[in-house]
């Protein structure tokens, strides 16, 4: 079946290679690039975006990626909405989070978005800084809500339940807390994580 799920996206014209498709996801997509990816069950990617998932990347189940089709209104062509997705080789997306793409969206090779309920919003009433990028190698907890314009450094862990608001340049840190803040530095959430097995 999955065969028959790939074949009928290529017809669409997507570039699909070596990517498995789960039963009951909808790609219904501008453009979409595949490579040796994995999708589980009821995803829906919907909406005038780009979407480009790398080597080993995988998505879980019913996660929502949704950009409307008013960004491409007229009035709204001088506003920049990027309207694009990356996920990068080996990142992890779970399941049931929500990803508003009318800006961009780009997560780093071997990121994590764990647990679920986690959001993701890059349009928002006067925002023109609107794209959200995580770095290499991040973990983000359940539950998390990232703003418009917020961002990660590499190797960044995010608690559960925190909202991400701004830019934060800073690598190997823990950051949490409503608004999130740098709770500490210096921090290798792999290598802690290691030392509690």
């Amino acid at each position: 079946m999955n065969f028959l799920r790939v074949l009928g996206y290529r017809l669409l014209g997507y570039n699909l290679r070596g990517s498995r498709i789960g039963f009951g996801t909808i790609l219904a997509v501008s453009e979409a690039t595949l490579e040796a990816c994995r999708i589980g069950f009821f995803n829906l990617f919907i909406g005038p975006m780009s979407i480009t998932l790398g080597k080993g990347a995988a998505i879980g189940n019913a996660n929502i990626f949704s950009c409307g089709f008013w960004t491409t209104r007229k009035e709204n062509a001088t506003l920049n909405y990027r309207r694009s997705l990356v996920v990068e080789t080996d990142a992890l997306v779970t399941s049931n989070h929500y990803f508003d793409l009318a800006g961009s969206f780009y997560l780093g090779a071997r990121s994590w978005i764990a647990g679920i309920g986690s959001q993701f919003w890059t349009h928002g009433a006067g925002v023109l800084d609107r794209d959200i990028r995580i770095g290499e190698d991040c973990y983000l907890g359940s539950a998390v809500r990232f703003a418009p314009g917020s961002s990660l450094g590499d190797h960044v862990i995010v608690a559960m339940g925190s909202v991400v608001a701004k830019k934060f340049d800073e690598s190997f840190a823990l950051i949490g807390g409503v608004p999130a803040a740098v709770l500490k530095t210096d921090y290798d959430w792999r290598k802690t994580e290691q030392a509690a097995l």
